[in-house]
């Protein structure tokens, strides 16, 4: 079933989520044993569908303008999936009036809706894209990308390629309408938070930061196969909560619970979600 949108208002800005669906996953995914244990334990106390994970992306109204970060994936994965385009009409939005996409990264359940029956989904909107996260995937030789990433490698230039020439790379820090990249590697070269700031308020939308927050979030050093750099990735992901933590910034993430935007909390070493925040 459609979960309901819930608007924030950052500033002058509007920011709602839009469900793309449901995404399962299981603890075969975390590749260490000792981690897994200690995930299965975690587990034990959340709630029965913790496995899940939501898809969002999340649609932007920037005065006159829209724009969403993130696409949900389309009709490239599971039949569950593919649900942005539904929720983004029932904001009154059509495709048509995207002007920008924001990519946190090139994953089929991000960059999936870009793609409308081989066409551009979004026919005026500019793809802005991290200049890391699109050197990796356009630019790199299929031999030098790490074996997880080949299988997607076509994919993902097939549907960038139907924003050509609007396709652009941008550096860290660039800002276009209040929304500014911020590299955060490790899920993948480039993977981008954007910071949203308006009126003295920041949002920050993360992208695949954590994958499943009852795991992630009360133990941030699980690492899972999705991360095509573990190392890194853990590093990036204890830096922004700490940040977001800190300095009170809201996050909306593409796999968080619901509503896919709230607060990060922080005790001790630990994370915890906070949506009504």
């Amino acid at each position: 079933m459609q979960q309901a949108s819930r608007s924030r208002m950052i500033g002058a800005v509007e920011v709602t989520p839009l469900w793309d669906g449901p995404l399962p996953s299981s603890l075969e995914k975390i590749p260490d044993a000792g981690h897994r244990a200690e995930a299965d334990k975690l587990l034990a106390r959340a709630a029965p569908d913790a496995l899940i994970m939501n898809v969002y992306g999340f649609l932007l109204r920037l005065g006159d303008r829209h724009a969403l970060i993130d696409t949900g994936a389309g009709r490239l994965m599971s039949a569950e999936l593919g649900r942005l385009d539904a929720a983004l009409r029932a904001q009154g939005v059509a495709p048509e009036q995207i002007d920008y996409v924001f990519m946190t990264h090139v994953h089929r359940d991000h960059f999936g809706g870009l793609i409308s029956d081989g066409k551009a989904a979004f026919p005026n909107a500019e793809i802005v894209l991290h200049e890391k996260e699109a050197a990796f995937w356009l630019d790199t030789r299929l031999e030098d990308m790490p074996q997880r990433a080949r299988r997607y490698r076509d994919a993902a230039r097939q549907a960038l390629a139907l924003y050509t020439p609007r396709l652009r790379r941008i550096k860290d820090g660039e800002a276009t309408l209040g929304v500014s990249a911020r590299l955060a590697p490790g899920h993948t070269p480039g993977h981008t938070a954007w910071l949203v700031q308006s009126g003295g308020q920041s949002l920050l939308a993360w992208g695949d930061l954590i994958h499943l927050a009852p795991i992630h979030l009360p133990a941030p050093h699980i690492a899972m196969e999705y991360d095509l750099d573990p190392a890194t990735a853990l590093a990036t992901r204890r830096r922004v909560l700490d940040w977001v933590a800190a300095d009170n910034i809201l996050v909306a993430g593409a796999h968080l619970p619901a509503p896919g935007i709230g607060a990060i909390v922080r005790s001790g070493s630990a994370y915890a979600f906070s949506p009504g925040s």
